[in-house]
């Protein structure tokens, strides 16, 4: 029996992006947002706009953005009481061109686009830290989209 408060983070998985760098900070572990995996038909309007070109892709994760993001750690004050709110975030992301490129590479390369692991099942569904070596390590080559050839 699925229970929702049980076995939801096992059925939607998630990357969290480093960004701290990106954002003025010292490390790029001081600040991340962890975004969850598209929903079915996002995920085939992604495949869609991948297909017309960069822009239109780019103009529908801008869009989906807020949608997809579950946590992070942005807040409007020093004392870190009140958290920016998904839209806000999400216009940050895209109001610099190097964090804009590095959560959309990061977010298409996550393991989730390329469903199964080597023994046929899901990929773990934990939000595991997105990094180039992750990548590299990777067998299976990446559309645009960030799936499986």
């Amino acid at each position: 029996m699925f229970i929702k408060t049980r076995h939801y983070d096992a059925c939607i998985q998630k990357v969290r992006i480093e960004v701290g760098t990106l954002v003025g900070l010292k490390a790029d572990d001081e600040a991340y947002i962890v975004l969850k995996e598209l929903p079915t038909l996002e995920m085939l309007r992604l495949k869609e706009a991948s297909e017309q070109g960069e822009n239109q892709t780019l103009t529908l994760l801008r869009d989906l953005l807020p949608s997809i993001l579950v946590d992070h750690n942005f807040y409007e004050d020093a004392d870190a009481k009140k958290k920016m709110d998904n839209r806000e975030v999400a216009s940050l992301v895209f109001e610099s061109l190097d964090l804009t490129v590095k959560v959309v590479n990061e977010y298409t390369h996550a393991a989730f686009f390329s469903r199964a692991d080597a023994s046929g099942g899901r990929s773990h569904p934990s939000a595991a830290r997105s990094s180039t070596e992750e990548e590299a390590q990777s067998s299976t080559p990446s559309t645009a989209t960030g799936s499986s050839t």
